[in-house]
């Protein structure tokens, strides 16, 4: 009876953990949803304003802006790592931090600083020596402006930058390739290196009109460049946190399905078991009974 209650006792636990895996997995897909549709919003916008910035630094010799595509004086590089802040989503986050690892190995050694964002990131590398932290106000919430957050990022890495702290920032983070499928990424943030973007193209001269005047046109351009490149890896980052918690509570649910089934074949045997064993002590008594009246 003892393992019975105990076989019991896991198939109601299975259960439980089920219903949680089941419940997640539905409301990771309808944000997923919904994450795809803010994803094909932005990405066209953001690789548009992305090219008209591109072809405007290529022609125009704004002294303000091209302090930001020269390397800084340091020798320093300071990777910034979107990562998420909940779990359940399997090995989205691992994979990206054993990529930033590999990286650091092979081409940057002790000159590599990072920027966690995210509370994965900041755990994970929590007791990494080269670590640089952003202002205590600025966070990162799926529920709240990720444009207004991206701003407030950019304004620190800019000043870091400005300040040649770092020579080279990049945002590091999983892009989106499809719901079973991210891909860690590298993407320069300073300096602008717009030799190497497949997005611009026709980078021949553009009359421009520009109103109230060219350099402040220019320099808001700028600003919601580098906004809309934070604000577009963190739309990526969401949609493939959801893709992944959704792949993660589907392979769950299949694998406490199979784990449900084989402990209720392990219930229907033991309780055979055991009806069997009382039924051949009930005949045994029975004859031994029988047995002693007899003689």
């Amino acid at each position: 009876m003892a393992q019975l209650l105990g076989i019991k006792n896991r198939i109601k636990s299975v259960d439980s953990t089920l219903k949680i895996t089941n419940a997640m997995k539905m409301i990771s897909t309808a944000r997923l949803v919904k994450a795809r549709e803010r994803h094909n919003r932005v990405k066209p916008v953001y690789d548009r304003i992305e090219n008209v910035t591109h072809r405007l630094i290529k022609m125009k010799d704004n002294k303000e802006i091209k302090r930001f595509c020269k390397l800084g004086d340091s020798n320093r590089v300071l990777f910034v790592v979107l990562s998420t802040s909940r779990g359940f989503c399997g090995g989205f986050n691992l994979k990206l931090f054993n990529y930033i690892e590999e990286q650091k190995e092979k081409s940057y050694g002790e000159h590599l600083h990072i920027l966690p964002i995210g509370q994965k990131a900041i755990d994970y590398f929590e007791k990494y020596e080269n670590l640089e932290k952003l202002d205590a106000s600025i966070d990162i919430n799926w529920e709240h402006d990720l444009f207004n957050q991206s701003r407030n990022i950019v304004y620190e890495l800019k000043s870091l930058f400005l300040s040649d702290k770092y020579s080279e920032i990049y945002l590091v983070y999983n892009k989106f390739k499809s719901i079973l499928f991210q891909k860690p990424t590298i993407k320069p943030l300073f300096p602008i290196d717009i030799k190497d973007n497949p997005n611009v193209t026709d980078l021949e001269y553009t009359d421009y009109l520009y109103e109230p005047d060219e350099e402040t046109i220019t320099q808001r351009l700028f600003d919601t460049y580098m906004i809309m490149t934070v604000n577009a890896a963190l739309i990526e980052l969401e949609t493939g946190e959801y893709g992944a918690r959704m792949t993660a509570m589907d392979g769950a649910n299949r694998n406490g399905e199979k784990l449900n089934k084989k402990l209720k074949i392990q219930y229907q045997r033991a309780r055979q078991e055991a009806i069997t064993k009382e039924i051949t002590e009930i005949i045994g008594g029975a004859e031994t009974l029988r047995r002693d009246k007899d003689e």
